[in-house]
């Protein structure tokens, strides 16, 4: 759709139909006075009970552009005797300024409330006519400044519009009705009216049907002073308005930008986009036409943000806004949703692959690297594509759609489309639920550790053991942590789950410390880091306290970080991980071989083990390939001074030739699997009973 387009869709809501004078609510209060002491003595307004053609439609064309621009649903009628002499008014002096102050019970019990209303609205600056003879019209700043006047009355979507008259000069106080009321009662007069109107955005509307005319003619007799009728004005010129309407517009035009356009890449915003394809959608199914909807979100923009500031990200988000208004076409839709989201619409396509060609596209668009100043920045995006009406039938399931869509691309490594499905939408909605019992089995207590040992490959004894989180679900199976821990980490939870881990893990190797005697005094316990612990300096917290709530000795607790996780952000790693070991824990590294495999970062980690992935470790009895990687790590951490744990030993032949390269430690299912808490105690103590060790309890 046409950028230029948005600004009429704020403005062609709901038009209200006016059929009598009441239902559009014209108030106006009109008193003649005859300088100021007469205006301060006066106790009582006026109803004006008609208004001429012109006005009235100028009412009317007021009225349908507040419903649309200030989403009034509901306008109170006023009867002609609205106000009455007998109610309270009070009006003062401050200076060269007046205020106004009136409250009206009976306005209130219209509306259907009890409380007293006031609306509050400040000078109008723009326009001041200078009505004694021929003498040039001035501003109002530079005549009153810097005193403001304030009126306050009665309005409950309803401003007033009032003439103030200080040496000659009128001046009208309400926005919305300035040009009208700057107008000469026969010498000395001035009026004061209300007249119906909301906010700025308005003021236009009251001076485009005026625009191009030299005078508005209306016999406004509708004041009443002495039971005579009163002509409130004949002739109203329309003159010095030129500066006053063109910063109305502006001011419009800015509100409107405002509310209608995203600030930081100037695309349509959320609001804007929810009109929009509301509309695409009625035109489609007027039409019986096809429209696509897809949905982009960065990959990896979070580290642009975290690494390199604020600044560079907006920079970033303006080229990729940029790159993909320079992909679509001029009558499709691009929105910011927000962060690194954008959405196109494409109308009236012939078929999806349509949408999947301008996917395509965009895929191409936002992978080049963006250069920013020095930096060049890699760029890549995941999109997800829904079109109408095979994948839903309304906004709501469209965007639902293609936000699923999205996330498919993602899983499927990034930078790539992917069409919705309703193999999705179930994988979906199996992911929700998955993600509500997630959260609900933290504050239900449902998860448990396990814990599988990890045995010296000369005598056999328990060295350690290594603690993995299990979710003992409600319906009483057990979920695997690779089931459940990816979606810890994109919600958050990790933080809380890796917490808890830590703390339990530590209250349990105390305990079996305390319950194993001198035989297990020096019993390791290994817990996992997760990527989001071990990038954060809580983490260190998170530590200190466990052991200090325990009461284990740091030299009792070793963590294990995955070497993909510490490769993401080395530098941070390294801080973190030599915070770690001045607490006295021992660090690990998991997976060794499975990631990256940077030497030159892994002699910069404080490492204490090396434990050998199973992938390397479960075909060595028939992949010489494994066999000598298997070995060449091996010795590799020994040049490093650096324990090696081999994972995975489910076969004598694997152990035997593990020990034969010189492997330390073993652990495996050919020793014992995961077992809990009481089982894992009661294994340890007979291994080191059949050991030979005379100190087991």
């Amino acid at each position: 759709m046409d950028e230029r387009a948005a600004p009429a869709e704020a403005e062609n809501g709901t038009h209200i139909s006016v059929r009598r004078l009441s239902l559009w609510l014209l108030l106006a209060l009109s008193a003649a006075i005859v300088g100021c002491a007469a205006l301060l003595a006066s106790t009582s307004l006026e109803v004006i009970r008609q208004a001429d053609r012109h006005s009235a439609d100028t009412a009317q064309t007021l009225l349908g552009e507040l419903q649309a621009v200030a989403r009034i649903e509901r306008l109170v009628a006023l009867g002609d005797e609205l106000v009455s002499a007998s109610e309270p008014e009070r009006w003062r002096a401050a200076g060269t300024a007046m205020q106004a102050l009136a409250y009206h019970p009976s306005l209130a019990a219209l509306d259907g409330r009890s409380e007293k209303i006031r609306a509050t609205f400040d000078v109008a600056q723009e326009i001041v006519h200078h009505r004694q003879k021929d003498a040039p019209p001035q501003r109002l700043a530079e005549l009153w400044s810097p005193q403001r006047a304030y009126l306050q009355t009665i309005a409950d979507d309803t401003a007033v519009a009032a003439v103030q008259r200080t040496a000659g000069i009128s001046a009208s106080i309400s926005e919305t009705a300035h040009l009208i009321l700057a107008a000469s009662l026969g010498g000395s007069a001035v009026t004061l009216l209300a007249f119906l109107a909301i906010i700025a955005l308005v003021r236009r509307h009251l001076l485009q049907p005026l625009l191009g005319i030299s005078t508005y003619l209306g016999d406004l007799r509708r004041g009443i002073r002495d039971g005579q009728p009163l002509p409130v004005a004949r002739s109203i010129e329309i003159a010095h308005i030129c500066d006053a309407v063109r910063d109305l517009g502006e001011t419009q035009q800015a509100l409107r930008q405002m509310a209608l356009y995203d600030p930081l890449t100037g695309l349509a915003n959320r609001h804007a986009l929810e009109v929009r394809l509301e509309q695409a959608l009625a035109d489609a199914r007027r039409h019986d036409a096809r429209l696509a909807l897809l949905l982009i979100d960065l990959d990896h923009f979070k580290s642009i943000n975290d690494t390199l500031g604020h600044a560079v990200g907006d920079d970033f988000l303006k080229e990729i806004a940029a790159r993909i208004l320079a992909t679509v076409r001029d009558t499709d839709t691009v929105a910011r949703l927000g962060g690194d989201e954008f959405v196109v619409t494409l109308n009236d396509i012939s078929s999806p692959r349509t949408a999947a060609v301008v996917a395509a596209k965009l895929i191409q668009a936002l992978g080049r690297p963006v250069r920013l100043g020095e930096q060049t920045l890699p760029s890549t995006a995941s999109i997800g594509i829904c079109v109408f009406p095979d994948d839903g039938g309304d906004r709501v399931a469209l965007m639902k759609n293609a936000d699923i869509a999205m996330y498919h691309a993602k899983s499927a490594g990034r930078n790539s489309a992917q069409f919705f499905d309703a193999a999705m939408n179930a994988a979906a909605s199996e992911r929700q639920t998955l993600e509500r019992e997630l959260r609900e089995a933290f504050d239900n207590g449902e998860f448990i550790l396990h814990y599988q040992p990890q045995l010296c490959a000369r005598s056999g004894r328990v060295e350690g053991v290594e603690a993995l989180i299990r979710w003992q679900h409600r319906d009483g199976s057990l979920i695997p942590p690779n089931t459940f821990i990816p979606l810890a980490e994109e919600t958050g939870l990790i933080m809380r789950i890796g917490e808890w881990v830590l703390g339990e893990a530590c209250r349990t190797a105390q305990r079996w410390r305390t319950d194993g005697g001198a035989a297990l005094a020096g019993l390791r316990m290994a817990v996992n880091l997760s990527a989001h612990q071990l990038t954060t300096e809580a983490v260190i917290g998170q530590v200190r306290h466990a052991l200090a709530e325990s009461g284990l000795p740091a030299a009792c607790l070793e963590l294990e970080i995955t070497e993909s996780v510490a490769m993401k952000k080395p530098e941070v790693t390294i801080d973190n991980l030599r915070a770690l070991r001045q607490i006295g824990v021992e660090l690990a590294i998991d997976d060794f071989g499975t990631g990256y495999s940077s030497l030159a970062y892994l002699k910069l980690f404080p490492l204490n083990r090396l434990k050998l992935d199973r992938t390397f470790v479960k075909d060595i009895e028939t992949d010489a390939n494994d066999a000598t990687i298997c070995a060449t790590t091996i010795r590799l951490a020994h040049s490093l001074a650096l324990e090696v744990v081999a994972e995975g030993v489910e076969t004598e032949a694997q152990a035997d030739y593990l020990r034969r390269q010189g492997c330390d430690v073993l652990q495996g299912f050919l020793f014992s699997r995961p077992r809990p808490a009481d089982e894992a105690f009661a294994f340890i103590l007979a291994r080191h009973a059949a050991a030979g060790d005379s100190r087991a309890a």
